[in-house]
């Protein structure tokens, strides 16, 4: 049962996590394709400012002053991007509350809980397998592949 049930929620989050990454990269292709639109855009705003500029001024005194406005705006653009960069300070003593997700790893995490509820083992036991599985995975790569394959395998046998 909790093989069955395992595989049917490792499936559900596999089809889960391949759309929202191909939607990632529909979107990144677009914003990619906004930046190179906006740097070409920018590109004859300034050769137009530059052009409108010597008419009327030397040719060096139109670029100093084009390549004036460009740093000016190349350093505006570096505080907005250091300012989003910085991590937001919480204001309130309070911490910030979860906000409860109904996904399918809560589901595991709420099926594999009631079935280690039911059965007689201690919690000592589940934090010691635990903290073994995690070192053994961490250090062994092979092995980590080697359960992924399996976990594949098995995902794709409940499937047909």
């Amino acid at each position: 049962m909790l093989p069955k049930l395992l595989a049917e929620i490792v499936a559900a989050e596999h089809a889960k996590l391949w759309r929202s990454s191909v939607r990632l990269a529909i979107v990144m292709a677009l914003l990619g394709l906004a930046v190179m639109a906006v740097v070409v855009g920018m590109v004859f705003v300034l050769y137009g400012l530059y052009l409108s500029l010597a008419e009327s001024l030397p040719p060096w005194q139109a670029g100093v002053i084009v390549g004036g406005v460009v740093v000016l705006f190349a350093a505006i653009l570096l505080l907005v991007i250091a300012q989003q960069s910085r991590p937001a300070r919480i204001k309130s003593s309070n911490p910030p509350e979860q906000t409860t997700s109904d996904d399918s790893t809560a589901q595991l995490g709420s099926v594999i809980g009631d079935i280690v509820a039911k059965s007689n083992v201690k919690s000592s036991d589940i934090v010691l397998t635990a903290l073994i599985a995690g070192i053994v995975l961490g250090a062994s790569p092979g092995l980590r592949q080697r359960i992924l394959t399996t976990l594949s395998d098995l995902t794709k046998t409940t499937d047909k």
